[in-house]
């Protein structure tokens, strides 16, 4: 790279623009974050400036620029959309030895704006050397996801201690070891999360050396997983991963969603599965509980969302009981991703006015028995089921919905390893499902949508899977 990266103070002098564009005013705006008042040399001003000079931000000068204008400033952008124009200032501007930007003409500049991503006092510029513009944009999406809200007050309040930080511990290795405790203990968890009073308090107990009660009970959070593709995580579930210090995670959170959490954390499997139990819901809520009475924030990861058939209530209600401080953090259920996935409506003003969710495994390994609920109505109401575990139990169900009216001819769409690279769909109707549910080849992580709007056009690729011949005469008497 051939640039070099800095940061200019604007309390030393103010930034100048030439030219009253909307690109000038632009440029204008994004200098304003940093700065109280921006220079703008123009005949006259673009509509784009009318809110910034009403807001007493800018210091019109209706003139051309003159060499006094320009020497002694911090920098200098000119945007007036003329080449030749631009030009004379250009180098007016390096005969000063004054930086100046003309956007796009990077022949015209000694130095260029980055794509910046602003947490107040702290700040990230992106630079491509002029090269790849569209990319440093699409890394500063990625470091916007990435870096917390409130990144910048947690810069602010350590710049209030860093005088008696100072006095108290000499330059050096001992000071450096009391900062990354700072940064990446409790008390930059607590200000990130917005409790200042709590984060300040540890702050000051890690100075003087002491325990502090405050911090001697840690969180917990309840977080979402999504159905598998890390790109389906929410930011603030990134953000959980990034600060736990324990993750106790199900089978369905991938290895990809791990990749989030830090280097430090303690990763911990307590999956669940039908025939394959590592952990009792008895014993995750004892670990818990262990580990948030140590102080430590603990993220508990479940694949989807953490009340959708995840037993989220099960540990509200511990955490609640011993009084430990927890928050539910929601992730996209896997019926949610494959509707997506499929672009296919779980609703549908036309086929379906409700979706109803149903587990087909229910705890102790056993199949549910769907006794509670009203299938016949929900024929009625051509309604969406979205059934989640249902593989071992899916032959049973469709009889059940036949039995209770449903059209065997009803469509099925069951989805494999939702949002995965393997993802699998299998389109079928009701009639083959209640008779050869093995036919479709399903592996237990799978999700079924049975309504018309299974029936609708798909995208991507698809398996049909149609009923045999001579099936249809021995449902006659389900069918009715």
């Amino acid at each position: 790279m051939r640039g070099f990266p800095i940061f200019l103070d604007f309390e030393t002098a103010r930034p100048l623009i030439n030219g009253g564009t909307a690109l000038a005013a632009a440029k204008a705006r994004l200098l304003l974050s940093r700065c109280a008042c921006v220079t703008v040399a123009a005949d006259r001003l673009d509509a784009a400036f009318d809110a910034l000079v009403g807001a007493g931000q800018i210091e019109h000068l209706k003139r051309g620029i003159t060499a006094a204008d320009v020497q002694g400033r911090i920098l200098v952008i000119s945007a007036t959309g003329d080449d030749a124009a631009d030009a004379i200032i250009s180098d007016l501007a390096r005969g000063f030895g004054v930086p100046v930007n003309v956007p796009d003409r990077p022949f015209l500049s000694t130095f260029a704006l980055g794509a910046i991503v602003d947490r107040g006092t702290v700040t990230v510029a992106i630079g491509t050397d002029g090269a790849a513009p569209v990319l440093a944009t699409r890394l500063r999406a990625t470091l916007e996801q990435e870096l917390h809200p409130r990144l910048g007050r947690l810069a602010d309040i350590a710049r209030e201690y860093r005088a008696a930080i100072s006095a108290k511990l000499p330059q050096g290795a001992g000071r450096r070891a009391f900062w990354e405790a700072v940064f990446g203990g409790a008390a930059s968890r607590a200000i990130l999360d917005g409790d200042e009073v709590k984060g300040r308090a540890l702050l000051e107990a890690e100075l003087d050396g002491t325990d502090s009660p405050v911090g001697k009970m840690g969180r917990v959070l309840l977080v979402g997983a999504g159905p598998g593709d890390p790109e389906l995580l929410t930011l603030k579930a990134v953000r959980a991963l990034k600060s736990a210090d324990i993750i106790l995670h199900d089978f369905l959170a991938s290895y990809a969603v791990l990749e989030h959490a830090r280097r430090e954390a303690e990763i911990i499997c307590v999956g669940k599965a039908k025939g394959r139990h590592s952990r009792s819901q008895a014993e995750i809520n004892e670990l818990i509980v262990h580990y948030a009475r140590q102080g430590k924030t603990v993220v508990r990861l479940k694949g989807g969302d953490p009340f959708m058939f995840g037993r989220g209530g099960e540990e509200i209600d511990t955490l609640r009981a011993t009084g430990i401080a927890v928050e539910v953090v929601p992730g996209i259920t896997a019926a949610m991703a494959a509707s997506a996935s499929l672009q296919i409506p779980l609703t549908h003003r036309d086929l379906s006015r409700s979706v109803t969710f149903l587990s087909g495994h229910k705890a102790g390994d056993g199949g549910a028995e769907f006794d509670q609920v009203d299938f016949r109505a929900l024929a009625n109401a051509r309604a969406t089921l979205a059934i989640y575990m249902a593989v071992s139990t899916s032959g049973k169900l469709a009889t059940m919905l036949l039995a209770a009216g449903w059209s065997r001819a009803t469509p099925v769409m069951a989805v494999e390893h939702v949002s995965h690279a393997g993802e699998r769909r299998i389109a079928t109707t009701l009639d083959v499902l209640a008779s050869a549910p093995e036919r479709l080849g399903l592996s237990k992580a799978a999700v079924l949508i049975v309504g018309e709007v299974a029936g609708l056009d798909a995208a991507g690729a698809v398996t049909r899977i149609v009923a045999e011949a001579g099936y249809k005469a021995e449902l006659g008497a389900i069918d009715g």
